[in-house]
C-alpha cells in the first residue's frame, strides 16, 4: 500500500511541476507573484486537466460506440 501512495505522490508532484511551469513560461506566475495565487493557479490548473481528462475518455468512448 505505501508503493502505491508513493505513486500518487510523485504523478501529483509531477502535476504541480507541470503547472507552475506553464505558468511561468505563460508569464501568469513572476516575481510578483505570491504563493496564495500560485495555489490557486495550480488548483484551478489541476482542475481544467480533470475536467478534459473526463472530456477526452468520454469522446473516445462515443467514438467506440459508433
Amino acid at each position: 500500500m505505501g508503493t502505491f501512495f508513493k505513486y500518487v505522490f510523485y504523478i501529483a508532484l509531477i502535476v504541480v511541476v507541470y503547472l507552475v511551469g506553464k505558468g511561468i513560461y505563460e508569464g501568469s506566475i513572476n516575481e510578483d507573484t505570491t504563493v496564495g495565487s500560485v495555489m490557486n493557479q495550480v488548483g484551478e490548473g489541476s482542475e481544467q486537466m480533470a475536467k478534459d481528462g473526463v472530456n477526452a475518455v468520454n469522446s473516445a468512448v462515443k467514438e467506440m460506440k459508433n
